[in-house]
């Protein structure tokens, strides 16, 4: 008699998957964004600094610069263990543009090393408007909205702010739509990094 051990698929129900990142550069840091989505494995806000190997540095640096939209497609790995500290290198392609979305493929074979992580948050899908406030220099600060009911967006600004240890975790934009230049602040926008709204339109 021949006895069948049953065969235990560890990546399923889990976070193991291809987790896209858009990157931005922020006062000489390169900050990674997990693309987030509503529902799913995907709906959790991660956001952390990175650092290529020494070869690719300044060529990523200058690709994010020069382009509105910079991705990077990893290789699959476990969300949860980039997220406990146990995966600090993730390895993937860099694209000019959305790489799901048609972007064209402009440096291959990237490592990336997972310096600090910024947020660690799941899609809680609350109120729309809120942003998280996250420190990065003595004088610059992340944020992040917080996305909220459908339709939302996930946006990353960069601001000026100071005192950090007075800042609160959330900012209340007072408006459930992205952030510009003319929307009034407590903190000095300088620019927007990163916006997308198709992966939060309306079921």
């Amino acid at each position: 008699m021949v006895l069948f051990t049953p065969v235990v698929f560890s990546h399923q129900h889990s976070s193991f998957g291809v987790h896209g990142l858009a990157l931005v550069y922020v006062e000489h840091k390169i900050i990674a964004s997990h693309l987030p989505l509503p529902r799913g494995m995907h709906a959790r806000q991660l956001i952390f600094e990175v650092q290529a190997e020494e070869q690719h540095q300044e060529s990523l640096v200058q690709l994010i610069n020069s382009n509105s939209l910079v991705t990077f497609a990893p290789r699959a790995f476990e969300l949860d263990k980039l997220r406990s500290g146990e995966l600090v290198r993730v390895k993937g392609h860099v694209y000019q543009g959305h790489f799901e979305r048609g972007g064209v493929q402009a440096l291959t074979g990237l490592t990336l090393k997972v310096k600090e992580i910024l947020l660690d948050e799941p899609v809680a899908l609350a109120d729309n408007g809120q942003y998280y406030i996250l420190p990065l220099t003595m004088n610059d600060c992340l944020l992040v909205h917080k996305i909220g009911h459908l339709p939302s967006f996930d946006q990353l600004i960069q601001v000026r702010c100071r005192d950090h240890a007075s800042l609160p975790r959330l900012l209340e934009s007072m408006t459930d739509k992205p952030l510009d230049k003319t929307t009034p602040l407590k903190l000095q926008f300088v620019r927007s990094l990163y916006q997308e709204t198709q992966d939060f339109i309306e079921p």
